[in-house]
């Protein structure tokens, strides 16, 4: 597989971004059977059979799972086939019965009778989904969670406020059946890259876990502020400034499944995920200062400057921040092209995104679990056509700007007198780190998202608030056909259409 291209041929990876969604992973599972089918039917046909079905697979909660397990399958197996299978198995194996399935169909035809009579009447599907999964709240599901004691409430004495909590070790004794940990990939091994999002709930941060290498060759996640960590002794000495993030995990073998739960620890319902984490101290313009001056003594946080130390930090479910993880597919594949492969045309991007929220509902819904379901479909459906817009804004300034220095140069411009403005710091600064750009930041290395398609999982007439925990097999079964049978459509529609 070539790592570059040419204006005229570029260069262009395949990602597949998975959403969290809870047992709604499980229309991932069928989505993306049709995907992989259709991926390699497409890539046989224009003789890249060769190459990966995706480069890049992200996710974030349950889609960190379905992710884990598919690039840990295609690792170990070194082959895209039976991959989609493997997720499937998954799925079938941690599906569960309850109580209410097992008087079928006495059950949905009381139901359907009633619903009949009056048309707000749940029918038997909905009723059967609806307490069904208020007993899996209450009960739990054997191979996902189990309920914890309740902890009461000592703040304000209120016996409504006691919390109730999940054990999802259940969850990951499950996906250590189907996956191998640690996962570790390389591209020159023609492996696909894993990425995880996870939030830090004291910074209020996306985290993001990487099964590719850094520029050392290590693997790690690094969050927070970019800046200058020395020591003030050091700093005093006028030696150069060690440069670095306020936060970095490290995993030199590779993501481990404690990763893949950090990214999936849904608030309020499970405790939170533990990651021992690098804390740095960041020096500031201000604190230089401070440091250099002969009176520096007596600033009482002086002591505090340069420190490093490793403490346990606290995490929730990515999808708080990133239930489409496209942005953070998109920045991981720039820098990876450009700091550790030190290529300035970073490879463009083809996206896959399987919406498990559907944005569109051909009614408004009039009661409370109608409501609650609705809201929850907007909250996490996906939003990343800003991303998308964004992405593309760029690669048109980037275009521009190099006609503009084309332009220059052809008029008498001084190569020296061009690369003098492109070696200055811009106002811009990086997502999240506030690392400073230079104008040369800014037009190289620029990915152009090609192209992006959004599979749509559509709501049935029968849909719950509480569906993300909805775990019954007739239902796990129902999202992996209808994740099949839809995404299939919509995949021969849009490759017959490009």
């Amino acid at each position: 597989m070539s790592d570059h291209g040419t204006n005229s041929n570029p260069v262009l990876h395949r990602a597949l971004i998975f959403q969290g969604g809870g047992s709604l992973g499980a229309y991932e599972a069928g989505a993306f059977n049709a995907i992989n089918e259709q991926m390699q039917i497409r890539l046989k046909a224009i003789d890249k059979a060769h190459e990966p079905v995706f480069h890049l697979v992200a996710g974030t909660s349950i889609g960190a799972i379905n992710a884990a397990i598919l690039v840990s399958y295609v690792k170990e197996n070194k082959t895209w086939h039976g991959s989609a299978e493997r997720i499937i198995e998954f799925w079938k194996y941690i599906s569960t019965n309850s109580q209410i399935d097992s008087i079928q169909p006495v059950f949905n035809y009381y139901w359907d009778t009633l619903h009949k009579l009056d048309q707000r009447v749940a029918s038997g599907e909905s009723a059967r989904r609806y307490y069904g999964t208020k007993e899996f709240i209450i009960r739990g599901v054997p191979n996902v969670f189990k309920p914890k004691s309740p902890l009461p409430d000592s703040k304000f004495f209120d016996p409504a406020n006691t919390w109730y909590i999940y054990d999802n070790t259940p969850l990951k004794e499950s996906l250590e059946k189907f996956a191998k940990f640690p996962i570790a990939t390389s591209f020159d091994n023609n492996e696909p890259r894993l990425l995880l999002v996870a939030a830090d709930v004291q910074k209020g941060s996306p985290v993001l876990f990487d099964s590719y290498e850094k520029e050392n060759g290590r693997r790690r996640s690094e969050y927070g502020r970019y800046g200058t960590v020395k020591s003030d002794q050091d700093l005093a000495k006028g030696s150069s400034d060690e440069k670095s993030y306020e936060h970095i995990i490290s995993y030199d073998d590779g993501i481990t499944s404690d990763f893949v739960l950090a990214s999936c620890s849904v608030p309020i319902n499970y405790d939170y995920t533990r990651l021992e984490v690098e804390d740095q101290q960041l020096i500031t313009d201000g604190e230089k200062a401070q440091i250099l001056d002969p009176f520096s003594d007596r600033n009482p946080n002086r002591k505090d400057v340069g420190i490093k130390s490793k403490n346990l930090h606290y995490f929730w479910d990515g999808g708080l921040l990133a239930n489409t993880p496209l942005r953070q597919a998109v920045i991981a594949h720039r820098n990876f092209w450009n700091k550790v492969r030190k290529m300035e045309q970073v490879p463009g991007l083809r996206v896959g995104i399987v919406n498990l929220h559907p944005i569109e509902q051909d009614s408004i819904p009039n009661d409370y679990d109608g409501v609650v379901d609705r809201k929850n479909d907007i909250i996490y459906h996906d939003r990343t056509e800003f991303d998308e817009f964004v992405a593309g804004m760029f690669s048109g300034y980037q275009e521009l700007a190099e006609a503009l220095i084309s332009l220059a140069a052809r008029n008498g411009a001084s190569n020296d007198s061009i690369q003098e403005i492109l070696n200055k710091k811009s106002k811009a600064v990086t997502y999240l780190t506030h690392e400073p750009f230079t104008y040369r930041d800014l037009i190289t290395a620029v990915v152009n998202v090609d192209y992006v398609i959004r599979l749509e999982r559509r709501n049935d007439t029968s849909t719950i608030a509480n569906k993300t925990f909805d775990f019954s097999k007739s239902t796990i079964n129902k999202l992996i056909d209808d994740g099949y049978r839809e995404c299939r459509e919509q995949l021969i529609r849009a490759f017959k259409n490009a």
